[in-house]
């Protein structure tokens, strides 16, 4: 039952982040759909195992997030000058 409420909390978060017009919106559904993907992980795998995969799976996906706001950032930042 909870896998199925993930599932619908991670799909709802999907189509936020499809629809979203602020990129720091779509971060936030980002990384919530990555805190759902990783409690689907660790909710299937019932083991130790299974837990130190959606432990790493929620880092690597929060890390990843971080660094896709930081070169947004920049590039909006950035001057462009026509040549």
């Amino acid at each position: 039952m909870l896998i199925q409420i993930l599932g619908i909390i991670v799909l709802l978060m999907a189509l936020r982040t499809l629809f979203a017009q602020d990129r720091s919106a779509r971060m936030l559904y980002l990384n919530a759909m990555s805190f759902g993907i990783s409690g689907i992980i660790a909710l299937y795998i019932q083991t130790p195992f299974g837990a130190i995969i959606a432990i790493t799976y929620f880092i690597a996906s929060t890390i990843c997030s971080n660094a896709i706001a930081y070169s947004i950032g920049r590039v909006k930042n950035e001057i462009v000058l026509d040549e």
